[in-house]
């Protein structure tokens, strides 16, 4: 066996090691590899383990270049995760050394683990964690049975005051308009309308779909979701701030989970939550969340980033992941 870089008369064989691996993700999809090649401009080298044509490991990689140098994540863009999916303890020993000695030779490297299969042995000098919250998906009525006692009277709520629920693309605009000012509201960095311009063109109707709750025929919440394998990633969601006391987000959760597992998934992906974000780790676990506790393994070979002020970092190197700022 052999790790090498994933060329292009290898995507077929990559496609298939991908289908037969439960917990792949769509960050480890050619789409999204693609997406983040155009989107970021940046620079890819997914590396893979082999024998022959048959692959046995993945390890995407990305990386930026910048004045203080190259940064390598597996993967940027708002903490998708990435790292080493294998199918024996060989190709995964292969593909984690092939990293550790690439790490050496950026000025910065990060591995974000997968929340479902999180290996061990990966250099770094620093550890920044996440919770995973991941629900496991069942039929429609056992579901709820999982969910806290408050997201149920919320839910009944919603229905009270009539909410609908589309599934209906048209409302992307919708969904742009109200994350970036609630996430602006909030101090955050909501995503470009460029990304939600340029979905339709990475991502076919197999990959995503928008939900949202309609009031009176009027749009006042709105859900992003990414489907790939056996998971649904719940992506980006928003509500109009006037709108909240009728609870429609939760009506939106339940309904798409419902219909996920309808569809075959087995995974709703609420995402990584920091350690301080205690509102966000309450309102997911409310919906029968588990945890599933990962880590951001970042090595840092220019010691100058530690003392770079992280407006500039961030405009260096816009999506990737560089350091813990609080370090």
């Amino acid at each position: 066996m052999r790790v090498q870089e994933l060329s292009k008369n290898l995507y077929k064989a990559y496609n298939e090691f991908l289908n037969s691996i439960p917990y792949s993700m769509l960050y480890y999809s050619l789409e999204f590899k693609e997406f983040l090649e155009n989107f970021l401009q940046c620079d890819s080298c997914y590396l893979i383990a082999c024998e022959s044509d048959k692959i046995y490991g993945i390890l995407p990689l990305m990386s930026k270049k910048g004045i203080y140098g190259e940064i390598l994540n597996s993967l940027p863009f708002y903490g998708s995760n990435g790292g080493v999916l294998a199918c024996n303890a060989e190709a995964e020993y292969m593909l984690i050394e092939s990293y550790n000695k690439k790490a050496l030779e950026y000025a910065s490297a990060t591995y974000i683990q997968n929340p479902f299969k999180q290996l061990q042995g990966i250099l770094s000098d620093m550890i920044d964690e996440r919770i995973g919250q991941l629900v496991q998906l069942k039929p429609r009525d056992a579901l709820l049975l999982d969910f806290e006692s408050s997201t149920k009277r919320n839910i009944l709520k919603a229905k009270r005051y009539n909410i609908s629920i589309s599934n209906d693309i048209c409302y992307i605009d919708f969904l742009y308009d109200i994350h970036h000012k609630n996430i602006t509201d909030n101090g955050g960095i909501p995503k470009e309308k460029r990304f939600f311009d340029a979905i339709h063109s990475y991502f076919d109707n197999k990959f995503y779909k928008i939900y949202t709750a309609l009031y009176n025929n009027m749009p006042i919440a709105s859900l992003l979701l990414f489907y790939f394998n056996e998971i649904v990633e719940y992506y980006t969601p928003c509500t109009l701030q006037e709108y909240r006391n009728l609870q429609a987000s939760p009506l939106l959760i339940y309904e798409s989970m419902s219909d996920a597992y309808d569809n075959g998934y087995k995974w709703w992906n609420f995402g990584g939550t920091w350690l301080t974000q205690n509102g966000v780790y309450r309102f997911k676990r409310k919906f029968g969340s588990i945890n599933k506790p990962y880590k951001y393994f970042v090595k840092i070979n220019n010691q100058e980033l530690l003392h770079v002020p992280p407006s500039t970092l961030l405009a260096e190197y816009p999506y990737f992941y560089i350091l813990p700022f609080t370090r």
